[in-house]
């Protein structure tokens, strides 16, 4: 084969591996808008509201994300054995987004009068199927506190018991905190970020704990109204954060981990710092879910259970996953540093796209 055929060969080569690039960016963008679309909406749950106007009469009221096309809403319905539809409202069929019903349920329902096993329930009926959406019931009956009742996307019939225990304010918030953490995309790269900055199991034991105590701090403070940011700055930050963290680790490789910066000398520093901005972002999940007036320290509490749990379970299976690569499938390492750099550019990528979405919400 001649130099200019070989030449050729090359610039070809050239031109794929560009092409491949383009590809690959393109794919990530698509993939956070994706994600930014798609999460930002399972976020928050399915709001149903009862509300006791009499000793007879409830106002079921709710809010459902727009994550599923039209018509396929769930139907929300209070089940009670005395209850009946008013208004000429139809039960058992999807509603929109936001609707109301109105239930009289005869005179003997007075929530002061009733045991546990007359408890009411209210039913999620989806015409197919439950794309993960997690549910937040409150009842507001004529005397007493409101009761609060969050359940998972399995949880599809809750029952509104007048007595919360606490052990089931134990579950609940505990799962809460669980299912957000996990469901939280910007949360979780972030967290991949200061896995790689801490590098040894010591470092990182240190530098996660820094973040949980960061990051309960302000959630507590947000949560319990002490002080609080505006959630869009929060975002903005959050995803400015993970993009600083990025650039962080591309400028260290490509340095070949020469002249260390303040970031890699001091990864508990900076996860303390950032922890503090991503509490008030957890706080926001949690202020729409609401605490019971009667037990709002142990909720808090139990959700940040639950927020470092899930956290634990993500750090585990990355853990996992590196080990199956380096050992299990033997990679080499220049395959092993690829394989690095595209999850750090793209990690780049996803949050300068959320940087600038964010930021462009500011002005609509």
């Amino acid at each position: 084969m001649g130099v200019t055929q070989l030449t050729g060969v090359a610039q070809l080569m050239g031109v794929a591996q560009h092409l491949l690039r383009a590809g690959l960016w393109s794919l990530t963008l698509a993939l956070c808008a994706t994600i930014s679309t798609v999460y930002a909406d399972e976020a928050r749950p399915v709001y149903v509201e009862i509300d006791q106007i009499n000793a007879g009469e409830f106002l079921l009221k709710w809010k459902i994300p727009p994550v599923m096309p039209q018509g396929q809403e769930p139907a929300v319905e209070l089940r009670h054995g005395d209850c009946a539809l008013t208004n000429g409202a139809l039960a058992g069929r999807p509603a929109g987004l936001v609707g109301r019903k109105l239930y009289r349920c005869g005179a003997d329902s007075d929530s002061d009068s009733r045991s546990n096993s007359d408890d009411y329930k209210v039913e999620l009926i989806y015409p197919y199927s439950n794309p993960a959406l997690t549910s937040l019931i409150v009842f507001k009956p004529l005397s007493g506190d409101p009761i609060q009742v969050f359940s998972g996307p399995e949880q599809t019939t809750v029952t509104l018991s007048l007595v919360t225990s606490a052990s089931a304010v134990a579950k609940q918030y505990t799962v809460a905190g669980i299912e957000h953490i996990l469901a939280g995309t910007d949360h979780l790269l972030f967290v991949l970020c200061l896995m790689m900055i801490a590098g040894s199991f010591k470092r990182l034991v240190l530098t996660v704990t820094g973040f949980t105590v960061a990051h309960s701090f302000t959630l507590s403070l947000a949560t319990l109204d002490i002080f609080r940011l505006p959630t869009e700055l929060v975002e903005i930050l959050i995803a400015l954060s993970i993009l600083l963290l990025a650039v962080e680790i591309v400028k260290h490789r490509a340095a070949g981990g020469a002249a260390p910066s303040f970031t890699w000398r001091y990864p508990v520093s900076a996860s303390v710092v950032f922890g503090l901005l991503h509490g008030f972002g957890f706080a926001v999940v949690l202020q729409e879910l609401g605490l019971p007036s009667s037990m709002k320290l142990p909720a808090l509490f139990f959700f940040n259970v639950g927020v470092e749990l899930g956290q634990l379970m993500f750090i585990a299976m990355v853990s996992i996953g590196v080990l199956f690569v380096t050992r299990k499938l033997v990679v080499a390492n220049h395959r092993q540093n690829q394989l690095a750099q595209i999850a750090v550019y793209s990690i780049g990528v996803c949050s300068a796209y959320w940087l600038f979405e964010r930021g462009a919400l500011l002005f609509i």
